[in-house]
């Protein structure tokens, strides 16, 4: 989108808030009283839309994600497939 025209705020806003009414959910928005879902980032996607990759946390319904336990569970079974 922003390769498009669009600034990296419509652009964040278009994939979130915007696409979440389109879909008539109740997300994309955190607010007292909403179950939240949400990436932290190292770095501003304000300032560049490739800071959305710089993530350093998830939490899903406001709970932190254990990255490292999943990508050590996932390379384990990359590693199980591959050897067999």
């Amino acid at each position: 989108m922003v390769a498009m025209g669009m600034t990296p705020s419509e652009a964040i806003v278009a994939a979130t808030r915007d696409s979440a009414a389109i879909a008539q959910l109740d997300t994309g928005m955190v607010a007292a009283g909403k179950s939240a879902d949400f990436n932290v980032l190292g770095a501003n996607p304000l300032e560049s839309i490739a800071n959305t990759r710089k993530i350093n946390a998830v939490y899903l319904r406001g709970q932190a994600v254990d990255r490292a336990a999943l990508k050590a569970k996932w390379q384990a079974r990359w590693n199980t497939a591959q050897s067999q």
